[in-house]
């Protein structure tokens, strides 16, 4: 088989939706197959770029221009026709002629010109969706384009039921071939944590890229600054890292959030949940984040908002606890109702994570291999 696997990321160099097509295509290249990537370049560029090519994948680098939901936004303004992609790298799925094309995007619009130019070409192509948010519409000006691409796709993936269902109800159609498909996670199964001392402060970790906009953080801080929290033994450290850590720690001071902290990026998801008794997800929009369910596997209770697939591997008050909103005010409930039964997170905790084991593959990765091999074999 000849796969090209186009990543439209363009915010960052690197985030949680590039694990399962960078690892798919790894899979993929030790089975034998032929692999092109096309990725935006970055300065430095991630590791995991290098680790493709290493396995014989041959990467093709797109420039940085302004960044594509930006562009994204001045056709919608504008109210043009969709975008195209660059004579470039029309020229590079011309010469490569692969048999499926696997476009990773971010949010639901981005691989709208990608489509538009593998049906041009006569491409297959599969679409791999990671996130969504009410506030993100199609302008009609490309609403007919946008359609033809998703229903003449022969995959449609998608990491959470909500974000499938939010497209659908956009575009006004169903997408029958469409499916729920899982990213890959960085613990193993098999883990079993003891739970971290009751008897100190309990604490909670915020874990995800600083960014406001997408993870919330701010409804933490303005949560954690309440007198009552300031006066509780519970302490929130962030992890991860991003363009907004100076404005949140600016924020924390502000607030006088002394019970928070930011303890910047780690791959070692273990060592986080050896010293934390939960996850805190305030996110305003998702796909289905890892961390949930890195700190489900990790038997860690999860508090996260109700949006996209937030709260499918997460009852209200059964499980683990549910933010009807991402709002200060709701974020707060939610976690008042968690400190006051937080003697019973071990327990729920570990109905959380039988429940995933149940439904969710051993090996995201390798289920994903079958699906994209099963769509060149038809």
């Amino acid at each position: 088989m000849k796969a090209a696997f186009v990543s439209t990321m363009a915010g960052l160099a690197w985030g949680g939706s590039e694990e399962l097509w960078s690892r798919t295509a790894m899979r993929l290249c030790g089975l034998g197959h032929e692999l092109r990537c096309s990725v935006l370049k970055w300065d430095p560029q991630h590791p995991a770029i290098d680790n493709l090519a290493a396995c014989g994948a041959r990467v093709h680098f797109r420039p940085r221009r302004k960044s594509l939901m930006r562009r994204m936004a001045d056709r919608m303004t504008s109210r043009d026709a969709s975008p195209a992609v660059d004579a470039a790298s029309m020229r590079w799925l011309k010469s490569f002629k692969p048999d499926l094309v696997v476009i990773s995007q971010g949010g639901p619009w981005e691989g709208l010109p990608w489509m538009s130019a593998c049906r041009k070409l006569g491409l297959k192509y599969a679409l791999v969706v990671h996130a969504h948010h009410e506030a993100w519409w199609p302008m009609d000006s490309w609403l007919v384009d946008l359609r033809n691409g998703l229903e003449i796709a022969e995959s449609v993936y998608f990491v959470s039921n909500a974000n499938r269902r939010l497209m659908e109800l956009q575009c006004g159609m169903e997408l029958v071939n469409a499916e729920v498909v899982s990213n890959p996670w960085n613990v193993a199964h098999e883990f079993d944590l003891p739970e971290p001392d009751m008897e100190g402060p309990m604490r909670l970790a915020c874990v995800g890229r600083l960014d406001p906009m997408a993870k919330g953080q701010d409804l933490v801080l303005q949560v954690m600054a309440m007198r009552k929290w300031r006066l509780r033994p519970l302490e929130v450290s962030f992890y991860g890292t991003g363009p907004y850590l100076e404005s949140l720690e600016r924020m924390a001071k502000m607030c006088a959030a002394e019970n928070v902290n930011f303890l910047g990026q780690t791959d070692d998801v273990r060592a986080i949940w050896e010293s934390h008794h939960g996850l805190l997800m305030p996110s305003r929009y998702e796909g289905l984040p890892l961390a949930i369910i890195e700190a489900i596997l990790c038997g860690r209770i999860v508090v996260a908002t109700d949006v996209a697939g937030n709260a499918e591997h997460v009852r209200d008050g059964i499980d683990g606890f549910i933010a009807e909103a991402p709002t200060v005010r709701h974020l707060d409930d939610a976690l008042e109702r968690a400190w006051q039964r937080r003697h019973e997170w071990a327990t729920m905790a570990k109905s959380a994570k039988e429940r995933l084991l149940a439904v969710m593959p051993e090996d995201p990765v390798g289920a994903f291999v079958t699906r994209l091999q099963s769509l060149v074999a038809v």
